[in-house]
Parts: C-alpha cells; sequence; structure tokens
C-alpha cells in the first residue's frame, strides 16, 4: 500500500529545517543557560510551526512555502499533553499521497491519538509509545523557551513510521523541525 500516513507526533514528522537554518532564529536556540525540567514541560502544547529544509507545494497552488502549516490544515489539530504523572497524550495528524486521479495527490486523512510515557532528562525530552504493536523509544534533543519547544526529526527517523511511495511532493524533505507552543 502506497499510503503515507504522516505521523508528526511530538518528536516525529516528514520534514523541517536544518539545525543552521533553527539556530538562525533568536526565539529558538538550546537550552544551555538553564537545564529543562520535567515542571517545565507539564501542560498541553498545540503545533505552531512545521518547517521543512526544503520548499514544498502540497496544496498544489504554485506556492512554495518551507512552513507546512502553510501548504495544508492537515496539521491545525497536532497537540500534545504532558501530564505530571509522566504519561503523555498526543493528536497527531496522517496524510495520503494516493488521492486523486492519478493515485499520486495529496490528501489529509483523519487524526490519530498516541500515548505513552514521557521524561526530560539533559534537555533531551524522551518518550515511549506504542505505535501499531510496536514500542518506540525517542530521545530528542529539545529547543526550549517558556512558552515553545522544538526539535528536529530527520528522515531515518521518519522512516520508522512514514512509508513514502517515494516521488511524492514530500519526497525531497529530510530533515523537519516540529515547534509547539503552550496553549
Amino acid at each position: 500500500m502506497k499510503c503515507l500516513a504522516l505521523i508528526a507526533i511530538v518528536f516525529l514528522g516528514l520534514v523541517g529545517c536544518s539545525k543552521d537554518e533553527a539556530g538562525a532564529d533568536p526565539q529558538l536556540k538550546v537550552s544551555d543557560a538553564m537545564a529543562v525540567t520535567n515542571a517545565d514541560m507539564i501542560g498541553h502544547w498545540q503545533l505552531s510551526r512545521m518547517m521543512a529544509d526544503t520548499l514544498v507545494d502540497l496544496d498544489d497552488d504554485n506556492s512554495f512555502s518551507k512552513n507546512l502549516l502553510d501548504e495544508t490544515d492537515c496539521f491545525n489539530t497536532m497537540s500534545i499533553t504532558f501530564k505530571k504523572d509522566g504519561t503523555f497524550i498526543s493528536n497527531n495528524a496522517q496524510m495520503s499521497f494516493e488521492a486523486g486521479a492519478s493515485q499520486n495527490e495529496f490528501s489529509c486523512l483523519s487524526d490519530r491519538m498516541d500515548s505513552g510515557n514521557w521524561e526530560v532528562r539533559n534537555d533531551s525530552l524522551i518518550l515511549e509509545m506504542q505505535i501499531n504493536g510496536e514500542t518506540y523509544i525517542h530521545r530528542k534533543l529539545i529547543n526550549f523557551e517558556s512558552d515553545r519547544f522544538s526539535f528536529d526529526v530527520n528522515k531515518i527517523e521518519s522512516n520508522q513510521y512514514v512509508n513514502d511511495p517515494g516521488d511524492t511532493q514530500a519526497s525531497a524533505i529530510r530533515i523537519l523541525e516540529l515547534e509547539y507552543s503552550r496553549k
């Protein structure tokens, strides 16, 4: 099946901006001035940016953007809630490249909820969850400010969750930066 189920959970995604690009934004910085703690992360966070390392045109309007939120509303409901008890729940977008007459056009699918355990250790967000019967443990170095955090997902990581049939509007994406803002 050529379904591309883009699972962009807090730490997963298909595309984003490179470390150099993220570092150029003074609003996003690795938290080296203070350690990020579990208490810093507790609460509800909404996806606010999804930056690719290359321009894409997911909506086929001949207008390209690196921010996937400019290209589709599929990701508008993506969020994560970190609870005090060390569990989390996330709402994750899914998409397919099997739409249209030629079965290679982009379309949104219904959202998927994921949950598991979490902690912050040495400025890294560590998540443990089950997806399709497989247990995954991910450690993502986070860039943190009081009202937002971000992390990068590379193509190798996303290939664990996404079956990209190749030659799609998103195939050229190699790195993605997901940014979440506190709500």
